[in-house]
């Protein structure tokens, strides 16, 4: 698995662990790789990404931000 994402086994341990977070397009390649829809691979993803910047936050303040992204993709 490590070849096909092109990184060492021991970079491959750490995105096991959660220790790493995968790049977008070994994300990308792993969900070709086990035949997963790409979108909802990638949207889980990014998902986890909003989750780690808001970790620790005050709930008050951590729905703000979110609120404002979303509101600030659809004017997209």
């Amino acid at each position: 698995m490590a070849a096909l994402l092109e990184i060492d086994t021991p970079m491959f341990s750490k995105i096991e662990r959660g220790d790493m977070r995968a790049k977008r397009e070994q994300v990308i390649k792993l969900a070709e790789y086990f035949h997963q829809d790409v979108n909802e691979m990638l949207t889980l993803w990014l998902a986890d990404k909003v989750l780690d910047a808001v970790d620790g936050e005050e709930e008050e303040l951590s729905n703000d931000p979110i609120s404002t992204a979303q509101e600030q993709i659809k004017a997209l």
